[in-house]
């Protein structure tokens, strides 16, 4: 059983499939990832074909939430109990309009949002006190899909679940 943790790379989230944005993916719209963690886990034969059920798989990701408005569609979801789709995209740039322009790696992932718990914390800089909320989010996946690259812009989509 493996834990992917991405403590070493800047990660966002998108609530929706960013691929299907047909106006583009606004940078006030993607939230900051603070951290996530997934396991995964298939059970595999001695030629390496998945065999038997796929055990459930929780995704846990913490976001910094810039304003209530943005807590705001995980907690609809958490109500209406359905499942939808969610952009982890890692390293992203914008361009000069604000727009996703590049992303190094990234996850789409389909799920039920299960859990959604508030953190306050209040961090002490140059301008004063800056309070900020984090939202611990947990998610029961149905499948997700790894976008890698395996050469310069050239992307390949992977079908983990």
């Amino acid at each position: 059983m493996a834990k992917l943790y991405s403590n070493e790379l800047r990660a966002v989230v998108f609530p929706n499939n960013f691929q299907e944005s047909a106006a583009g993916v606004l940078k006030e719209n993607c939230l900051t990832v603070q951290h996530f963690d997934y396991q995964c886990e298939h059970k595999r034969n001695e030629s390496g074909e998945v065999y038997g059920a796929t055990e459930p798989v929780i995704l846990k990701f913490t976001i910094r939430v810039n304003s209530p408005h943005h807590a705001k569609v995980f907690y609809q979801r958490l109500m209406l109990s359905g499942h939808y789709e969610y952009s982890l995209l890692f390293n992203v740039t914008y361009d000069a309009n604000q727009r996703l322009s590049d992303y190094e790696d990234g996850m789409i992932v389909d799920g039920y949002v299960v859990g959604v718990e508030e953190r306050y914390t209040s961090q002490t800089g140059n301008a004063g006190s800056d309070k900020q909320m984090l939202l611990d989010i947990e998610m029961l996946v149905r499948s997700t899909m790894y976008l890698g690259r395996e050469e310069q812009n050239n992307y390949k989509n992977v079908f983990i679940h």
